[in-house]
C-alpha cells in the first residue's frame, strides 16, 4: 500500500469512525505465544538490528488479533508529538485492520508536570476496561490534565468514579506506571515518542512513505514466515526469539 493509497483509506475510515469502532479497541485479547514457547528453526529469516522487546501482562492493546506487524509505542499524554503520532497509529491500525498491533506503555517525561497524573489515570481506567477511551480523552484535552480532569473524563467514561479516584493514589499503580518507563529506558528509550515495529527502534514519527515502507516491510516477513510454516500467533514470539538469541543477521 503507497502513501498515497494509505492517505485515502485513513480518510475513508476516519470518517466511518462512530462510537462502535471506539469501544472495539477496549476488547480484550487473547495471550499470544512468547519467545519461550517457539524455536529457531526461522531465526535465519530475520534480518535488522531488532530490540526484544516482550509483551507483559496487562499491556494496552488495540489492532489486529494475530499481528503481522507489532508496535510498541512508549508515549507522554503531555508530549504534542505524541498526541500526534496516536492519530497516526489509530490510522494505521484501521488501514491494516487484520495485520497491526499497537501496544502502548507509559513514559512520562519530568519535564511534563502532569504527565504523570495522566499516565496514572490511564492505567485506572485500563483497570475498568476504557483504557484506549481515556487515552482519547487525555491527548484530546492534553492542556487540561489536572485531577480534577481526569475525574471529569473518569465520570465522561461511565467509570467507578470511587475507585478511579482511590486507583490514583494507590502505590501499586503508581509502581506499574514506573515499572512501565523503566521497561522503556533498559530498552534505550530517553525520549517520546519511542516505537519499535516487530523489534525496529523508531524513535520519533516518521514521513508517510518512510511508515509505509517500514510497515509494508514488516508484513512481507510475517507473510514469509507464515509461508515457511509459522503459525500466524507465532510471529511476534519469532521475532523476539531471534532477537533475543543474538541471531538476527544484517538488513538486506
Amino acid at each position: 500500500m503507497n502513501a498515497r493509497i494509505f492517505a485515502l483509506v485513513v480518510l475513508g475510515l476516519v470518517a466511518c469512525k462512530d462510537k462502535a469502532s471506539e469501544a472495539a479497541r477496549d476488547r480484550e485479547y487473547a495471550a499470544l505465544p512468547g519467545p519461550a514457547d517457539v524455536d529457531g528453526r526461522f531465526d535465519a529469516m530475520i534480518h535488522g538490528e531488532r530490540a526484544p522487546v516482550p509483551l507483559e501482562p496487562g499491556d494496552m492493546i488495540t489492532g489486529a488479533a494475530e499481528p503481522l506487524v507489532t508496535i510498541v509505542e512508549y508515549s507522554d499524554f503531555q508530549c504534542p508529538f505524541c498526541g500526534q503520532f496516536a492519530n497516526t497509529l489509530e490510522e494505521l491500525v484501521a488501514a491494516y485492520p487484520d495485520d497491526v498491533r499497537v501496544v502502548f506503555r507509559q513514559f512520562p517525561l519530568p519535564m511534563h508536570p502532569d504527565a504523570e497524573l495522566g499516565a496514572r489515570a490511564a492505567v485506572a481506567a485500563g483497570d475498568q476496561g476504557r483504557f484506549w477511551a481515556m487515552h482519547d480523552l487525555l491527548f484530546e484535552h492534553r492542556s487540561e490534565m489536572k485531577r480534577e480532569h481526569a475525574l471529569e473524563h473518569a465520570k465522561a467514561l461511565g467509570l467507578d468514579t470511587d475507585a478511579f479516584e482511590a486507583a490514583l493514589d494507590d502505590p501499586a499503580l503508581a509502581e506499574r506506571v514506573a515499572a512501565q518507563k523503566q521497561g522503556g529506558i533498559a530498552l534505550g528509550v530517553r525520549g517520546t515518542p519511542s516505537w519499535f515495529a516487530n523489534g525496529v527502534y523508531v524513535s520519533g514519527a516518521l514521513k508517510p512513505d518512510a511508515l509505509t515502507a517500514l510497515i509494508e516491510r514488516e508484513r512481507e516477513l510475517g507473510r514469509s514466515l507464515v509461508e515457511a510454516g509459522s503459525k500466524r500467533s507465532e510471529i511476534y514470539a519469532r521475532i523476539l526469539h531471534a532477537a533475543a538469541a543474538g541471531s538476527v543477521k544484517p538488513a538486506q
